[in-house]
């Protein structure tokens, strides 16, 4: 008897959970995938360059796990998927960090992405490195970011970043300030890569 109560006490709380999540979705009318953030933290991440808009909304259920959903849209394609991402392991140093993410999604067609991330920085140099297998296909990302001035945790922060991306070099400007991050691409038109993305 009381272990039947216990799951049903389980199931209850799950279903909750589950009922909590969609209704937060539905309404924002949003999609996502971004490693991780604080526990109970949101994160909405907005993506555009010549061939593709990404839009990400994802809540962390714990520290190292988070949950959303996303919608990518290129020149022929649309597609929605929900993602769940874990962060495996970090490293804190004095001054320093690193962390090392696995990064799931499963689109509504039962087609599976995954990827893995690493990345380490500290105050003034940033590193990152991505692998992501999707649709029999392999792409590759890094990065290698200097900041050219510190700041304290109200300033405005700025990165020059090099970016490669399957082979191809991108210079990219990143700005963040409290919870906001705005990167554009380094060329005659900035238009041609955005991301935006805010913690809340």
């Amino acid at each position: 008897l009381f272990i039947n109560t216990l799951n049903e006490s389980f199931q209850l709380k799950m279903y909750n959970y589950a009922k909590k999540l969609c209704g937060f979705l539905l309404c924002m009318n949003f999609i996502f995938t971004h490693p991780t953030t604080y526990k109970s933290g949101k994160v909405l991440w907005y993506i555009k360059n010549n061939s593709i808009q990404d839009l990400r909304l994802g809540y962390s259920i714990k520290h190292n796990w988070l949950i959303g959903a996303r919608h990518i849209k290129n020149l022929n394609t649309s597609n929605f998927m929900f993602n769940s991402n874990w962060l495996l392991k970090r490293w804190n140093e004095i001054g320093s960090q690193a962390n090392l993410y696995l990064l799931s999604n499963l689109d509504i067609k039962n087609k599976l992405h995954f990827g893995i991330q690493g990345d380490w920085e500290n105050r003034r140099w940033y590193v990152a490195s991505m692998i992501d297998y999707y649709n029999n296909k392999n792409s590759y990302e890094m990065r290698l970011g200097y900041s050219p001035y510190l700041i304290d945790f109200e300033g405005l922060s700025s990165w020059i970043i090099l970016q490669n991306m399957n082979g191809e070099l991108r210079p990219i400007l990143r700005f963040f300030k409290n919870q906001y991050l705005l990167e554009i691409r380094l060329n005659e038109n900035f238009n041609s890569y955005i991301t935006f993305m805010i913690h809340f």
